[in-house]
């Protein structure tokens, strides 16, 4: 068989930068797109030297005319069989009455309007190929939130209902589409996140080892991509149209 091509946004850092070596390891060659275009070529480096084959895109993934690009440069380096949405962004002062316009309008474009981008270019090359896997990267968020995440929450809740409907469309092309929730992953964006609600990653209660507790702990972004890559195989065949909560628990807690 020839190797897949996959493709993985917001592959520069974290969840996503994890996913793009998980699935490298798998045998895949790798797409990795990012608005930071150098993020994503020291990726693709990374996979390189590991004995991999990668190639790192600037991309954004709001904007159309990107997205197309990067599914013909993932076509170019050879037979496309996974699409994995992992870029996102959260914004401050995300509340109804405070969040502006144009911040709300650039938080959907990126994390709801990216995946009908990226997957209308994509899809004819996997119905092409006779199948293949389109997964997207929900959160936590899109089934329980806190204070000031209005924009953040109803984008995270809209992928859920996205991939559902997605899965029932592609299906007689033997495309799955399926979603992973994370809970708390020790990323950039979320000590961003934690640096804004007035508070740090140590003072949360977690670090890099994400060692905390045994339920709802903190997550290494290494452990989601392992989900996220295991989606996009064959193991996976019988997960289709739904988002799989991989939260550590977090869900399970009550208060």
């Amino acid at each position: 068989m020839a190797q897949r091509v996959s493709i993985v946004t917001g592959a520069a850092s974290g969840i996503g930068r994890a996913t793009a070596l998980a699935l490298a390891a798998q045998g895949d060659q790798v797409l990795a797109a990012d608005l930071d275009g150098d993020g994503a070529a020291r990726v693709a480096e990374e996979i390189a030297a590991a004995g991999g084959s990668a190639a790192g895109r600037a991309v954004d993934v709001a904007d159309s005319d990107d997205c197309a690009r990067a599914v013909a440069d993932a076509a170019a380096l050879g037979q496309l069989g996974a699409l994995v949405h992992v870029a996102g962004m959260a914004v401050a002062d995300d509340t109804v009455e405070q969040l502006s316009d144009a911040a709300l309008e650039r938080l959907l474009a990126v994390n709801v309007g990216s995946v009908f981008r990226l997957s209308r270019h994509a899809i004819p090359l996997l119905r092409a190929a006779g199948g293949g896997v389109i997964v997207t990267t929900s959160s936590v968020h899109a089934y329980a939130s806190m204070p000031a995440n209005a924009a953040y929450a109803a984008s995270k809740g809209a992928l859920v209902a996205l991939t559902r409907q997605m899965a029932l469309d592609l299906a007689p092309d033997g495309i799955r589409v399926v979603g992973v929730a994370p809970g708390s992953v020790d990323t950039p964006m979320t000590r961003a996140a934690l640096e804004r609600m007035g508070t740090s990653a140590e003072e949360a209660g977690f670090d890099a080892s994400g060692s905390a507790t045994a339920i709802g702990r903190v997550a290494r972004p290494q452990e989601t991509a392992a989900v996220l890559a295991w989606l996009t195989t064959p193991a996976a065949s019988v997960v289709n149209g739904t988002t799989i909560a991989a939260d550590a628990g977090l869900l399970a807690r009550l208060v």
